[in-house]
């Protein structure tokens, strides 16, 4: 076998290496690393780094390096090396400030028009100069390491914009939060009955669409529903709100108003979530077709209102309202029972039982439901009703 033909099965060879380093799934550091060892046992030289060209600050730092640990790139003239022709080996003359940290051979990384690094090399151990072979070989292995180097620079850059992004939107979500919250404060201070009523509500609604196995972008969408339902109530007069005695027709009239209100203040509002505005709107209605505003029957409400719907009435039941006493826990679940199918659907009924059942075990790191209830009653009790009507609902 000739040399000739030795050298281009070991620049084959070489090539080979690289490319296998280049596309392995090492993290970025480990595999430039490779590369730089690969390169230099190609050439079998005494040193050798792989240089990053930082933009943002002008300046070309170490990314990968063996045997220029005493050198500075940053004072190496980074001007200087932009302006050498792209990917094409250069000898360094041995005056220069790169000749004496022991750089015998440069090469500057560019993809397209952009300038990313740069390849140098030391002697080889052999003291043999660069013939044009090496030179050609090493074109090929700048482009391949140039592209490795652009790509991890604009994995980086959109790493960093995904990452701003992601605050931004927290920090606005933040906001956001904070204003449905300022918004129920205010729905709530109207009644001095209900007050955080719109809080537990989008608690417990939150709760029973977890235990259906809503994504979390809709048990979002369920939680503003809860915390707004009530934002009509702003619009109706404290003296109704606060009534005592029973309301005439024309006052129940108003009263019942208050879910078509809160329906024309949101509908306004471009929500992210699906369906808020309509969820909203029918949370008074019955599955009998009883309900407000609309009379919608069973099939036209969603699961979204029939959870808001479950929510809102256990609240009222279990707080003191101006026009009666609060029930206990245990009454509040019999009478929930009792309106299955008229007004409760049983598959929203099943998963607000299995998780109230389950916060009482204690097998939920965060409840929903439980902390705003009152804990005077039997515990026994309570968990015998919740597995009575589990059973039942299941069947």
């Amino acid at each position: 076998m000739s040399i000739e033909l030795k050298k281009a099965l070991y620049n084959i060879s070489a090539l080979a290496d690289l490319g296998q380093e280049i596309t392995s799934e090492d993290n970025f550091t480990v595999k430039i690393q490779s590369v730089l060892h690969v390169i230099m046992g190609t050439f079998v030289v005494n040193r050798g780094a792989i240089l990053w060209y930082e933009k943002t600050k002008d300046e070309i730092t170490f990314i990968a390096k063996r045997g220029f640990e005493d050198a500075s790139p940053a004072c190496w003239e980074t001007g200087q090396i932009m302006s050498l022709e792209k990917n094409e080996p250069r000898a360094v003359s041995g005056d220069s400030v790169l000749a004496g940290a022991g750089v015998a051979i440069l090469i500057p990384l560019w993809v397209r028009d952009e300038f990313i690094g740069a390849v140098v090399l030391g002697d080889k151990f052999s003291a043999e100069a660069y013939s044009p072979e090496d030179l050609e070989l090493l074109k090929v292995i700048a482009h391949q390491t140039a592209i490795t180097i652009n790509n991890h620079a604009l994995f980086m850059g959109l790493s960093e914009k995904l990452e701003e992004n992601r605050k931004l939107y927290e920090e606005m979500r933040r906001i956001y939060h904070d204003t449905l919250q300022a918004f129920a404060a205010a729905i709530d201070a109207k009644d001095v009955y209900t007050k955080n009523h719109s809080h537990r509500v989008a608690r417990y609604s939150v709760a029973i669409a977890r235990e259906l196995g809503w994504n979390e972008h809709d048990v979002e969408g369920i939680y503003v529903a809860g915390f707004l339902h009530d934002v009509g109530k702003l619009v109706i007069s404290n003296e109704l709100l606060n009534k005592r005695k029973p309301f005439t027709s024309d006052e129940l009239h108003e009263m019942k108003r208050h879910s078509l209100l809160s329906y024309k203040i949101i509908s306004n509002i471009r929500f992210p979530w699906k369906d808020v505005e309509n969820i909203i709107r029918h949370h008074h209605e019955r599955l009998d077709g009883n309900g407000y505003p609309d009379a919608l029957t069973r099939e036209d409400l969603s699961d979204g209102v029939k959870i808001l719907t479950l929510a809102d009435s256990f609240d009222a039941m279990t707080t003191e309202r101006a026009y009666r006493e609060k029930m206990d826990i245990r009454t509040a679940l019999v009478e929930l029972r009792s309106c299955l199918d008229t007004q409760f659907d049983n598959k929203i009924m099943l998963a607000f039982c299995k998780v109230l059942e389950k916060e009482i075990k204690g097998e939920l790191p965060e409840p929903n439901i439980l902390p705003h209830l009152d804990r005077n009653f039997e515990l026994s009790h309570i968990t015998a009703l919740l597995e009575g009507l589990i059973q039942e609902l299941s069947q």
